[in-house]
Parts: C-alpha cells; sequence; structure tokens
C-alpha cells in the first residue's frame, strides 16, 4: 500500500486557453451543434439588450427628467423594464442550453472513457492506482462540463458585451471622458495575465491532490482487514491528515489568488468611476453643456457593468482552468491507445482445446524475467497441469493463455493461432477461468454465477445439483436472491469459490482453466470442486494450477515449473519414477519427507 506521488502529473502550460486541449473537447460537442450555435447566439443578444440598459436611462433623465417630460419619462422606463424582462429571459435559456450541452458531452465523454478501460491491457491497471482512475471518470469528467457551463460560452458572452460596451461609450459620450475613465485598463490587463498562469498552476496542483486523496482513501478501504489485524490505524491517519493538509494547502494557495485579484478588479472600478466624474465635472465647468448629467449618470451605469464582466471573468477563468486541467487529464486516457487485441484479428465460434506454449519468455519488467523459453503443449480432451513453488511462474502462463499480457519472445497459440492475433471477445468468451482470489460483484448470487445472462433459474440449480452444491445454495437466505455484498464479503472462501465453479458450470467453456481453485477451501468444499471438476473437465482441454497435488493425479500431463523453467513434465505415475522435482514435492506433501 505504497502512497502514490501525488505531483506525479505532466507540468502544465500556463496558458488560459489550451487550445490543444479545448479543440480535443469541441470534437465531442459535434453532435450538438445545435445547442453550441444557440448558445452563442444567445450570448451575443443578450450582450446587445444589456448594453441598451445605460442608454435608456440617459434618454430618460436627459429628454424626460431635465426637460420635465411625463410621456417620454414612462415610454423611457417602460422600455427600460422590457429590456430586463428580455434579459432575465434570455439568460435562462442561455443557462439551460449551456448546461444540457455540458451534460451531453460529458455524459459521451464518461462512456467513452470507461468502455476505454475495460479494454486497457493488465499492464495498465498493474502500474495505475484504482482511486486515480476513479477520479478521472467521476471527479474529472464533471469538472469538464463546466468549460461549457459556466466557461467558454459565459466567457464568450463575457467578453463580446465588453467589447460592445467600450464602443458603445465612445460613441455616445465625450471620447476624452471615456478615455480618462477607462485609463486603468492596461492595469487591469497586466493583473489579469499575472492571474492567469498563477491560477493554472494551482489548479494543477489541486487536482493533483484531489487524485493523491482519492487514491489513498479507496486502497486503505479496500485494505481495511490489513490496516486493522497489523494495527496500522494510526499511522494510515496520520498518513491521510499528511495528504489532507497537502489538499487544503493547494486549494488555500489557489483560493489566495483569486482573492488578491478581486480587490484589485473593485479598486480599478471605483477608479475608473472617480476618473468618469472628476474629467465629466471638470468639462461640464469649462465647457457648460458640454457633458449632460445624463451622460454622467449612463457612463457610471456603463463603467459599473463593465468591470461586472470583468469581475466576474476572474470566476470564469477559475472554472475554465479547472475544466482544461480536467479536461486533458480525461483526455490522455480517452486518446490512450493501450489495447493488446490488434485490428482485423482472428474469429471464432468454437475453440478447439489445442494449447501450445512455444518457447515462451516473459518479464513485468525488463530486468526480472518471469519465464524462460516455456514450452508446453496439450490436446483438445486433455488435462494439463502446472506445478511448482511459488513464483515459478504458474499463473503467468495462465495470464498470457487469457491475452493479459504478450510475451516478450515465443509464442502462446491456441488452435495453432497465436493468442495475439485471436479476437479476444471470441476467445475469452470460450474459456472458463477459476481463481484463487474469486471476485464476487455486490449483486445476487444468480447475477454472479450467470454474469447478468438470462439463464434459467431451473438450469442453474439443475448445474448446481450435478456439481453437488444445491443444499448449499438452498441454504442460502433468499436462495440465488441472497446478495453477496461487495466483493463476495457475506460467503466465506470457500463458498466463493464454489459460486465460481458453478459460474464457469454455466459458460459450458471449451477450455477450463483452474488456477489454484482448491487451496482455500476446506475438506468437504474441496470433495464438491473435485466432483465438479470432474464433471466439467470430461471431454474438454483443461490447465489447472495447483499447489495440492491431490488434485492433479489423474492430470494427462504434469509439468513442474521452478524459476520460470520448465524441469520436468509427465504423467503422475512416470514423474514419480523419475525421482525428481515432481516426485519430491510429492514425498513433501503427502509423507513429510524433505527428500523422496
Amino acid at each position: 500500500m505504497a502512497e502514490k506521488n501525488p505531483n506525479s502529473s505532466p507540468s502544465v502550460s500556463g496558458k488560459v486557453f489550451d487550445w490543444a486541449v479545448l479543440r480535443r473537447v469541441l470534437k465531442f460537442a459535434k453532435p450538438y451543434r445545435f445547442l453550441l450555435r444557440a448558445a452563442a447566439v444567445l450570448s451575443i443578444a443578450l450582450g446587445a439588450v444589456t448594453t441598451l440598459r445605460p442608454y435608456l436611462v440617459k434618454v430618460a433623465v436627459d429628454y424626460a427628467v431635465e426637460e420635465q417630460n411625463l410621456t417620454m419619462l414612462h415610454w423611457s422606463i417602460a422600455l427600460l423594464v422590457s429590456a430586463l424582462v428580455v434579459e432575465a429571459i434570455g439568460q435562462w435559456f442561455f443557462v439551460l442550453a449551456t448546461n444540457e450541452l455540458g451534460q451531453r458531452v460529458i455524459r459521451d465523454v464518461r462512456v467513452r472513457l470507461f468502455g476505454q478501460l475495460l479494454h486497457f491491457n493488465t499492464s495498465f491497471f498493474d502500474s495505475t492506482p484504482v482511486g486515480q482512475l476513479v477520479t478521472r471518470t467521476v471527479s474529472d469528467v464533471e469538472t469538464m462540463a463546466d468549460i461549457f457551463a459556466e466557461g467558454l460560452l459565459v466567457i464568450f458572452g463575457d467578453l463580446f458585451k465588453i467589447f460592445l460596451m467600450i464602443a458603445a461609450m465612445f460613441l455616445l459620450f465625450d471620447a476624452g471622458m471615456v478615455a480618462v475613465s477607462l485609463s486603468v485598463i492596461p492595469i487591469l490587463f497586466l493583473a489579469t495575465r499575472w492571474f492567469q498562469k498563477s491560477i493554472k498552476s494551482a489548479f494543477t496542483d489541486v487536482r493533483n491532490q484531489v487524485a493523491a486523496l482519492n487514491t489513498f482513501v479507496q486502497e486503505r478501504i479496500t485494505g481495511i482487514a490489513v490496516v486493522q489485524l497489523f494495527g496500522r490505524e494510526a499511522k494510515e491517519a496520520s498518513r491521510f491528515e499528511a495528504i489532507n493538509e497537502r489538499h487544503r494547502d493547494a486549494n488555500i494557495k489557489s483560493i489566495w489568488y483569486f482573492s488578491l485579484f478581486l480587490p484589485i478588479i473593485d479598486m480599478l472600478s471605483a477608479l475608473s468611476i472617480g476618473l468618469a466624474i472628476w474629467y465629466g465635472g471638470w468639462r461640464s465647468l469649462v465647457d457648460p453643456g458640454s457633458v449632460s448629467i445624463g451622460d454622467l449618470t449612463a457612463l457610471t451605469l456603463f463603467i459599473n457593468m463593465l468591470y461586472r464582466p470583468l469581475r466576474q471573468l476572474a470566476d470564469r477563468f477559475n472554472t475554465l482552468q479547472m475544466g482544461m486541467v480536467a479536461s486533458d487529464r480525461v483526455l490522455k486516457l480517452v486518446e490512450r491507445d493501450d489495447q493488446l487485441e490488434r485490428p482485423g484479428a482472428h474469429r471464432g465460434s468454437k475453440v478447439m482445446g489445442s494449447v501450445e506454449f512455444d518457447k515462451v519468455s516473459f518479464a513485468y519488467q525488463e530486468d526480472q524475467p518471469v519465464l524462460h523459453e516455456v514450452s508446453l503443449s496439450a490436446k483438445p480432451g486433455e488435462m494439463l497441469a502446472l506445478v511448482g513453488s511459488t513464483g515459478s511462474g504458474k499463473s503467468t502462463l495462465i495470464s498470457l493463455l487469457a491475452g493479459m499480457y504478450h510475451p516478450n519472445s515465443g509464442e502462446v497459440r491456441v488452435d495453432g493461432v497465436a493468442v495475439k492475433d485471436w479476437n479476444f471477445a471470441d476467445l475469452r468468451s470460450r474459456y472458463a477461468l477459476v481463481q484463487q482470489d474469486v471476485f464476487l460483484f455486490s449483486d445476487t448470487v444468480r447475477n454472479n454465477v450467470t454474469l447478468y445472462r438470462p439463464i434459467p433459474d431451473s438450469d442453474i440449480m439443475t448445474a448446481a445439483e450435478a456439481m453437488g452444491i444445491k443444499d448449499f445454495l438452498l441454504s442460502l437466505p433468499g436462495g440465488l436472491d441472497y446478495d453477496v455484498q461487495e466483493r463476495g464479503g457475506m460467503l466465506s472462501t470457500g463458498q466463493r469459490q464454489l459460486l465460481a465453479f458453478l459460474r464457469a458450470y454455466l459458460v459450458n467453456p471449451d477450455v477450463l482453466i483452474l488456477d489454484e481453485a482448491t487451496s482455500s477451501v476446506d475438506s468437504q468444499s474441496e470433495a464438491w470442486i473435485q466432483k465438479a471438476t470432474e464433471t466439467i473437465t470430461a471431454g474438454r482441454m483443461s490447465i489447472v494450477v495447483a499447489h495440492r497435488l491431490a488434485t492433479v493425479l489423474h492430470a494427462d500431463r504434469i509439468a513442474v515449473l521452478e524459476h520460470g523453467r520448465v524441469v520436468e513434465q509427465g504423467s503422475h505415475s512416470a514423474l514419480l519414477k523419475a525421482g525428481g522435482a515432481y516426485a519430491n514435492l510429492y514425498a513433501k506433501q503427502f509423507f513429510g519427507s524433505q527428500e523422496a
């Protein structure tokens, strides 16, 4: 349960708009062009309506109040109220369109990502923490939605609104007064640029710490039995506190940048208004009539409205930065080519059962070989048994046969076709694998043994009766409807393996693989399993990995592995007569002797 480095993700560029990431995200929005375009049109319309409001105030002050024209005042107020109603309705449609677009996109991304994960090769999961993948699939994908709901389109609307208001200000008012009031804008641009660079680095660190936190929690909850049995509660709590502190510090750092930027915006807004009133007042004194009360009132409103989207841009950039960082992480997984299966793979409706390992060598890590030129074969209908000490490479051979990994050299063939050239769905559909560590889903017995395929209950009970475990199933509360809970936690190890054998029986496989399937069961369960094994293996190819030699005495061929090499192979009687490694293993298990 080693702690993962929370800062192991790639560094970020510091750009606000990472166009490469944005283009990749927008590919998922193509099916929803209508929503995207509708939101863009609405943002433009909202900008125009918003810009109209200060002008209506100017009209009301200069042409209604100043000239005491009650009719004009009523019309001005009516138009102003109408503009507010139109703006409110447009804003409602805009929010609805952007959020629906975001949710549709992340639905597609999440489905695509999970589909990718289901087909990734085993080595990917060996090196990637489960908690990190959960973060990518749930939290990071959810954050992507904000690019559309609160980020990109909203920023586009705000920038258009800013441009429109500045243009209107220069058209409606004295150019000098507008220029003086906006003279602080360059300071705002510099502050915004600093904020953009700083906040992206901060938010990347936040996402790193979220992934580290999820990974740590997931591993400790999954391994809670080990934590408690070895009395590590206090130590793991201390390590969690340290990770949580890093998560807190990363969030506080981002908040610090944000809290510093907002007062700068407020200060510059107040300064702009002050400059506008000062310059407008001075002009009205030296040149009476050049600046009206309506001009000053409307310009003040324009400045307030101008700085409001500028101030909100900090929030928008916040959201966009988080969305960009999350999108980059998610898309790296979505676009990752980590599948072992080749295009145009061999397909077959039935596997005859001929298996051959031809000079197979393999290493999980380059400098630590596990198999050394292993050559084995078995014909249809035969039972091949693999025996040897722990770490000799038995289970690795099974993983290669299932296509979980590909050998570094040599070939594994099924029916004369290399495993790497098979269509894995076809190949694996004809296998049935029973492992020592049986995985059961948090669901009913029925769904676990059928793997959600439509199999009548009568057929399940007939199979259970053939295996001799019907009474066991009937003894469970609710029978086939019994909920085994997460990972089958409500059942013993032996009971879980009985269900795994029943699952294999129902598959009716062409090739049966038993990987240490009886190493953790009691004598009664082993007797049931032995009966089931004899029934299932009859007439089909079977490969049995075993520590207990009693389960493989009748195998057609027994291969003994030591340190990744086949040291001898043959039938039980032939190997006993040879007096080699197998005879020594047999003597240790059955007679307690150190020598055969």
